[in-house]
């Protein structure tokens, strides 16, 4: 169980999303297309018969709809009074279709969806958690965490759910994202390791302080940027299994063990891409 809203992953990566279709904005964006048809008619014989048949004397931005009319029709006539509803006035409302079509009379329905669907800041982390060399399981675990998304004893109390907030992990504190990724003592061992391992300083800071860490100082295609990521996004996933394995299943690994597995999943990833090289002889170089 995740605690995000449906519209808010029907949006890009870069606004925290998961690049997933809003159908209903996807299929009005679709018949706004048969709407600029209507308003910019060329040699469409279907745009003509309508005019001639179900417009008549009337206007389009202003002609009824009618229980005679087809479900087509009555579709395009419910986009119109969308669209209207949203922008105003049938000026703006062309203007934006307009906007949306190229000047050699094709009608962009992406376009139009991006204008239709529901915004969201944009992130500076998605760059960092969406690469990839890393795991689309990791990534969207990571993307969960980044926003305090994922189901932690305090997310599930704030909903109406009476458990003891209390972290599995190290036993000393309450569970929350802050505390998890990376205050908690057992799952800060673990990030340590893994920084060890990639020859950067310990240090004591949140998932969200090392995700803009990442994305101040580092650039999206170099290596060390992405052996980066895939490390980050790997060691919040098995984190959170561990968390998960020890709620559910009564199972404990240990800090090594952990660190074992991470470095496995990286491994395979990172020295299966175009930057096996830049590792290897990175890891060469700190471990000789």
């Amino acid at each position: 169980m995740y605690m995000k809203s449906w519209s808010s992953c029907c949006c890009p990566l870069a606004e925290g999303g998961f690049n997933i279709k809003e159908i209903l904005s996807w299929n009005k964006a679709n018949l706004c297309k048969w709407l600029w048809r209507l308003l910019h008619p060329t040699d469409s014989l279907w745009a003509l018969w309508h005019t001639h048949y179900n417009l008549q004397h009337s206007q389009l931005w202003t002609a009824p709809i009618s229980s005679h009319h087809s479900e087509s029709w009555r579709s395009i006539l419910s986009v119109r009074d969308s669209l209207l509803k949203l922008y105003g006035n049938c000026l703006a409302a062309d203007k934006i279709l307009q906007q949306c079509s190229t000047s050699a009379g094709h009608f962009l329905v992406c376009k139009m969806y991006d204008c239709l669907r529901p915004k969201f800041p944009i992130v500076r982390w998605a760059k960092t958690v969406w690469t990839a060399q890393a795991l689309p399981k990791h990534s969207f675990i990571t993307a969960l965490a980044a926003q305090t998304k994922l189901a932690t004893v305090d997310n599930l109390c704030k909903r109406g759910m009476y458990l003891v907030n209390w972290c599995v992990l190290c036993k000393q504190a309450g569970e929350s994202h802050h505390h998890l990724f990376f205050k908690c003592p057992f799952s800060n061992s673990v990030w340590r390791g893994i920084l060890g391992w990639m020859s950067l300083p310990g240090r004591s800071s949140t998932l969200r302080q090392e995700l803009l860490w990442c994305a101040l100082r580092t650039k999206r295609k170099h290596w060390k940027a992405c052996w980066f990521g895939c490390c980050l996004t790997a060691t919040v996933y098995t984190i959170w299994q561990e968390r998960n394995a020890r709620i559910f299943s009564g199972k404990e690994l240990s800090v090594p063990t952990l660190l074992h597995q991470i470095k496995f999943h990286v491994a395979v990833k990172i020295l299966d891409s175009k930057h096996s090289k830049e590792v290897l002889d990175h890891l060469t170089l700190i471990y000789a």
